[in-house]
């Protein structure tokens, strides 16, 4: 927590400074008022010192009050832009740290955590901040001032003040030891709601179609309850506080009225001196409720800021070369590529060789989990690679500036994903430099010109969240032309057509081939009639390669090509097209 502090309070220090001195100067007044009690009491009411003498003692009353609440209001206006200007900073790192990671760091947190990491804990954080400014100076002054005037006042009856300090201070302890476990629980179990509640969204027609409804109920009102159970027993601990504190002040105001009396008797002390004891007491067990307080949200803000510096200190397992090499005519190359995702001998890809020369288009087809997807993603550095090379324009990508790479590459992935706008938003997310030109050349080509013409606003048509207001053949059609807006050197259709028909798969690939001659394409399919044409075809078998070349090469040569024709009842003509 601190080291987090620390970080992003830095440049704020003046105010975090300023914002404490103001809420100390609130403290000192306060501690000021049982004197002036006191001196009312034993001068103005006992003496008879007169009407004026304690409307004179009044005024200064309400004066301190004045500027006590004064002081208070600058201190929270303090606390409160540090902690925005807090929580800007950090949600800015926060996303910058998140964008860089890799894929790979995604799967080890996990989406629905680290949407429970950049929300709730951060604002957990943030009130933390407002409060370590607010009342983490005031509090303890107020303890140790009580006690020092108790002192001052009356050294013996200020030896209640110190065991009656010394028990609460017992509790306190007990308390944050026993709050710190249940919060960091809590805030795993919100990961695994918010994980559920994610799941439920985006599967809500998976669960209807199949009526689970009663059943992601269920395992979601378990998460709840547990989350419920750990909160009440939190809550628990918590809410003795208060009770023991007004017991234990009870118990010290009872034991002051008591020997106190003695003394008042003995005409050691005066009534206004033990009415002063009586408001440091009750001073003191307000003070300790607020320490109470804070205990509980520093339990909070540790648990969160934990979580929080767990993701700000992932080493980026991409890190970004700086060199940016010229263009060559060899575009691509794998050079004894291996690959794990869990970095073991576990290999998904293995012993992957093959080069791709400018402007060719490149098939890659295999059974599902042989690594088609997987080379596209070594390729834009989405993970990086176990054991080996890959070079692009002759440069290795580990070496590559890692913009610049990506700036070369566009990826149309199987689930079409369009951003909550418009056509036009949606067409310059990959080039906002982008004409209109560009746009209709890229939609065109893309084979999603009439979904734009058949609109009444035409580029500036709504398109709803993950354009649900589109089938899965436009948002398909409207993601490619995205891609082709970029004009990118290279052009990945990772089974982006899956939900186009034939004639239309097949005039998408001619137009690219046509309009893009400088783009290599890379097709990732299931359909040999989609690869037909390709200049060259990479056969995948459980990671590696098992054949490569032309379709009409493979068919003879490659036993696993054959057989995926085979089981589409391929016969190496154009009937399908």
């Amino acid at each position: 927590m601190f080291k987090l502090f620390k970080k992003y309070l830095k440049p704020y220090l003046a105010g975090v400074i300023a914002g404490p001195v103001f809420k100390l100067l609130e403290a000192i007044f306060e501690l000021i008022v049982p004197l002036i009690v006191k001196n009312i009491i034993d001068v103005g009411l006992k003496n008879m010192a007169g009407r004026d003498y304690i409307l004179k003692q009044g005024l200064i009353l309400l004066a301190l009050a004045v500027i006590g609440f004064a002081t208070t209001m600058i201190c929270q206006y303090i606390a409160c832009r540090i902690a925005a200007k807090y929580r800007y900073d950090l949600d800015k790192d926060l996303y910058h740290k998140v964008n860089s990671l890799s894929l790979k760091d995604f799967e080890s947190l996990g989406v629905s955590s680290l949407q429970t990491r950049i929300n709730n804990d951060v604002l957990i954080t943030q009130r933390g901040v407002a409060m370590l400014i607010r009342l983490v100076v005031r509090a303890p002054l107020i303890l140790i001032g009580g006690t020092v005037m108790a002192f001052i006042i009356s050294p013996k009856l200020g030896i209640i003040f110190i065991v009656a300090g010394l028990v609460i201070g017992l509790i306190l302890i007990f308390i944050s030891k026993v709050s710190l476990p249940y919060n960091k629980r809590i805030q795993n179990d919100l990961d695994v709601a918010t994980n559920i509640t994610k799941e439920n969204l985006e599967g809500t027609r998976v669960i209807r179609a199949f009526n689970k409804q009663n059943y992601e109920k269920n395992r979601f009102y378990q998460t709840v309850d547990t989350i419920e159970k750990e909160s009440s027993h939190l809550v628990l601990f918590s809410s003795l506080l208060n009770p023991l504190v007004t017991i234990i002040t009870n118990v010290g105001i009872i034991l002051i009225c008591y020997f106190g009396s003695f003394d008042v008797s003995n005409g050691l002390l005066t009534q206004g001196e033990i009415s002063s004891l009586i408001n440091y007491m009750v001073q003191i067990s307000l003070a300790v409720v607020v320490v109470g307080d804070l205990v509980v949200v520093f339990s909070k803000t540790s648990a969160a800021a934990q979580r929080i510096n767990e993701v700000l200190e992932m080493n980026a397992k991409i890190a970004s070369g700086d060199k940016i090499p010229l263009n060559q005519k060899e575009i691509v190359k794998f050079e004894n590529v291996y690959f794990s995702y869990n970095d073991n001998n576990s290999y998904a890809l293995k012993d992957i060789n093959f080069t791709v020369q400018k402007g060719e288009v490149i098939g890659l087809i295999g059974s599902t989990g042989s690594g088609k997807s997987t080379i596209i993603n070594l390729l834009d550095r989405l993970y990086e690679i176990t054991k080996g090379k890959i070079f692009v324009n002759g440069l290795a990508i580990n070496e590559y500036n890692l913009e610049k790479l990506r700036e070369q590459i566009a990826i149309v992935h199987q689930k079409s994903s369009l951003f909550k706008g418009t056509i036009r938003s949606n067409l310059l997310f990959a080039n906002q430099n982008a004409s209109e030109e560009d746009m209709f050349q890229a939609l065109s080509t893309a084979q999603a010109l009439d979904i734009v013409l058949n609109k009444e606003n035409k580029l500036d048509s709504i398109v709803e969240e993950n354009g649900k207001n589109f089938s899965g053949g436009q948002r398909q059609r409207l993601c490619i032309a995205r891609a082709l807006v970029k004009k990118p050197q290279i052009l990945v259709l990772d089974d982006s057509s899956s939900a186009l028909d034939y004639k239309t798969d097949l005039n998408l690939r001619t137009a690219i081939k046509k309009d893009y001659k400088n783009t290599t394409l890379f097709l990732i399919s299931q359909r040999p009639n989609t690869l037909r044409y390709a200049d060259k075809i990479i056969v995948l078998e459980e990671g590696c390669i098992a054949g490569i070349g032309k379709h009409e090469e493979l068919l003879h040569n490659c036993e696993v090509y054959k057989e995926i024709c085979d089981s589409q009842d391929y016969k190496g003509c154009d009937s399908h097209e």
